[in-house]
């Protein structure tokens, strides 16, 4: 993966809120995964819906989100971040156009992650 192709690309450092608009995210089902590193464990919000990503690292890493889905619903999860939820001020977080979506019935649902 590299900047180009990644689903949001963030200030390392940054933290900011992740979003899915279907489906929940399981209150221990979110993590950030970075190669050669152990899993880190992110708070989801008691909606489900929010994900609060830390300290983002340099370069590739990912959201892994242990996902339930609606019975009957098949639409799939369109991720974003949540408007005000970035810091530091200095920081950026931009979302890829168009948004990444996480196909319906994918658990876990994955959004690649760029820190420059």
């Amino acid at each position: 993966m590299s900047e180009n192709t990644a689903d949001v690309v963030a200030t390392k450092g940054a933290n900011f809120t992740l979003t899915i608009d279907v489906a929940t995210i399981a209150k221990e089902g979110a993590k950030l995964l970075v190669a050669g590193q152990p899993d880190r464990a992110l708070e989801v919000a008691d909606n489900g819906t929010e994900v609060s990503v830390t300290n983002v690292p340099a370069g590739d890493s990912t959201v892994s989100l242990a996902l339930k889905w609606p019975p009957g619903d098949t639409r799939d999860a369109t991720v974003d971040v949540k408007p005000g939820s970035i810091s530091p001020a200095s920081a950026t977080v931009t979302v890829a156009d168009p948004k990444p979506t996480i196909d319906n019935g994918d658990t876990p649902g994955f959004v690649e992650l760029f820190g420059k």
